[in-house]
């Protein structure tokens, strides 16, 4: 038995239509492609292998951020080292002008610089870098120290004022100073004075930085210390050195205090120096490290760039012949659109 079918004008004018509305997003698919290098569905494409795909990723990332934060942490090193040897280099000059001076002048000398160095002290230990404190510890968003002199005056030279005045029983600077007797002064310096500058006593007077310094990871198996506290002994010790030259009135002392005075500030100097020349070395082999961790970090990221490159990529001459063959059938579908629009049965009726 023989039958008849019949093809609707609406399939015949629609299918066009739903043709071309897939074959366009086919072409925008595979444009995408060519212009990424991905494919633009990758879930779809590698179906089980995308959670390979999505790990490597991951693990792309995580580098990243390391390498990324280690560009922080080689910026906070910098500046600490370039600080650092700026303090050291007033401590040893200091010392070498007083080393090369006979006793009686060293007194002179140093009431004359200590004041300004003081001051530099506390501003070098001011130093920031990309709005962060380097040497306030965890606490980086403040100043670790105010100025000794000043107005209105600092709690450190109130400090320093009181103790003098409740030791000896007048002010620093006063007329009576001129007879305070060698080991008087000894036992000042080396007792209630020395006291100030304990890390408890400095931390209440002088600093408002954290002891707590901060600790970088630098790599996936690799944590560095990257900073140093203005709480650290040198900086407490130099600071104390420097008080003694400017803040006891040294001027006024008689020719055997004055020379413990500046013994005892040569013999800190001095300590001072090799202190901070070990402090500048355990950070540059910080350095070295990060150096080191941002070399293998380096490879470790090229390996999974390549990893995901081959998971990922498409090949741009396949894509390329894609986008061809499907503008081709574009282009052949609104043709047919086009021939189809002009059927009419008026056409054909005579």
């Amino acid at each position: 038995m023989m039958t008849t079918g019949f093809i609707s004008s609406l399939n015949l004018w629609n299918s066009p239509r739903t043709g071309v509305s897939r074959l366009q997003s086919e072409l925008a698919n595979a444009t995408r492609e060519i212009a990424t290098g991905r494919f633009a569905d990758v879930g779809a494409t590698l179906g089980g292998d995308v959670a390979g795909a999505f790990s490597l990723r991951r693990q792309s990332a995580v580098l990243a951020s390391l390498t990324q934060s280690n560009a922080a942490a080689t910026s906070r090193l910098a500046a600490t080292q370039g600080a650092l040897t700026e303090i050291r280099s007033s401590a040893d000059t200091t010392l070498n002008e007083l080393t090369a001076l006979p006793a009686d002048q060293r007194a002179k000398t140093l009431v004359d610089s200590a004041r300004g160095r003081l001051a530099a002290l506390a501003g070098t230990l001011n130093t920031s870098t990309n709005g962060q404190f380097v040497f306030a510890g965890t606490n980086s968003g403040a100043a670790p120290l105010t100025s000794y002199e000043g107005s209105p005056t600092s709690a450190a030279k109130t400090a320093v004022d009181k103790l003098f005045t409740d030791f000896f029983g007048f002010a620093p600077g006063s007329a009576a100073a001129s007879t305070i007797t060698p080991n008087q002064l000894e036992g000042f310096i080396d007792g209630p004075l020395a006291g100030l500058f304990t890390e408890v006593n400095w931390n209440r007077t002088w600093s408002g930085a954290s002891s707590r310094t901060l600790d970088s990871q630098i790599s996936l198996t690799e944590t560095v210390t990257t900073s140093v506290s203005a709480n650290a002994e040198p900086f407490r010790k130099l600071g104390m050195a420097y008080v003694i030259a400017s803040g006891l009135g040294l001027s006024g002392l008689s020719q055997e205090a004055q020379n413990v005075a500046t013994g005892k500030v040569m013999d800190i100097l001095g300590q001072v120096s090799g202190s901070l020349t070990t402090m500048q070395a355990d950070l540059g082999r910080a350095q070295s490290q990060i150096t080191e961790a941002n070399a293998r970090m380096s490879k470790q990221t090229a390996l999974l760039t390549g990893q995901i490159r081959d998971l990922e990529n498409v090949d741009p001459a396949e894509a390329k012949s894609r986008v061809d063959a499907i503008t081709t059938q574009m282009q052949m579908s609104y043709g047919l659109t086009a021939q189809l629009r002009s059927l009419s049965l008026i056409n054909f009726i005579s």
